[in-house]
């Protein structure tokens, strides 16, 4: 949704909190949520990133940027995050305003240099959130519980699976996973993906911070290998039953919901959860041979 029609309210709230009027607004295509994502320069100069959704145009997804808005305000001002200037929040849209990062999203597929400076980054984030500064957040075994357990639904549906799965191991390696999922205390971002990173001159900058949760420190770093598979060669993580839990829940998740209707406004997730879903399969037989 371009800028220009965003509701009256929302475009107020934005030239009241920059102190000026909105002359430029180009809008960033890309990503899963419907509502609007775009850069914007005011009359004084002065840029931003504005980003507003309502619940006409996806039921859930103003909870996910209440969620972000919660965790950014935990966070802080980090070089690894943005800055959050501003928030907007009428019971119906909700919107938050960033700085503007001039910078780039990493090449995908992945390329070796960008794929190394990101692993890199994303550990001395990982030592900042551990343990969480929102220790409140909520546990990511808790709330992705039902996504994280859907092998079980894949059996209760006798959904077709590739040949060389089982989907009853795979649930109980799945059910390991989610155990040891519940003991984390790091703040994990638990979306990390090519589009949900920007890099600059001197910043590596996690964006969209829609699914955090306490996890453990190694959640994020699984996230972004299996985002990375196939394309760079990546350190080799540790044998560790936990972690093979953790990407066969996720290989779980992504499969059954492959399979489903698309959601409102988002008719290119089953596609994505399919291929992602496969990455993990895969994933998971490697580690067990």
């Amino acid at each position: 949704m371009p800028f220009g029609e965003l509701p009256a309210a929302v475009r107020a709230w934005v030239e009241r909190s920059l102190g000026s009027v909105v002359t430029s607004a180009v809008t960033q295509q890309g990503g899963f949520s419907p509502g609007t994502a775009a850069r914007l320069v005011t009359a004084s100069g002065r840029r931003a990133f504005v980003k507003a959704v309502g619940t006409s145009l996806n039921p859930k997804t103003p909870s996910l940027f209440r969620l972000e808005i919660t965790a950014m305000q935990g966070i802080g001002r980090l070089p690894m995050a943005p800055e959050l200037y501003a928030v907007y929040d009428d019971g119906d849209w909700v919107g938050m305003l960033f700085e503007d990062i001039s910078g780039r999203l990493p090449a995908h597929p992945w390329e070796q240099p960008d794929a190394d400076r990101v692993l890199d980054a994303l550990a001395e984030l990982t030592d900042v959130l551990d343990p969480s500064p929102w220790p409140d957040a909520p546990v990511i075994a808790v709330r992705s519980h039902d996504f994280l357990s859907r092998w079980e639904n894949v059996l209760a549906d006798d959904l077709a699976v590739p040949s060389f799965v089982d989907p009853e191991a795979y649930a109980e390696l799945a059910r390991t996973g989610i155990r040891a999922l519940a003991e984390g205390k790091a703040l994990a971002h638990y979306d990390l993906r090519a589009d949900n990173i920007i890099l600059t001159d001197d910043r590596v900058v996690f964006i969209d911070w829609a699914h955090p949760g306490l996890a453990p420190r190694w959640a994020d770093t699984v996230i972004l290998h299996a985002e990375m598979r196939g394309s760079v060669t990546l350190p080799k993580l540790p044998d560790d039953p936990a972690i093979t839990g953790f990407i066969a829940a996720i290989a779980g998740g992504l499969w059954w919901g492959s399979a489903q209707p698309a959601p409102p406004g988002i008719p290119t997730m089953r596609t994505w959860q399919r291929e992602h879903a496969l990455v993990h399969l895969d994933w998971v037989r490697e580690r067990l041979l």
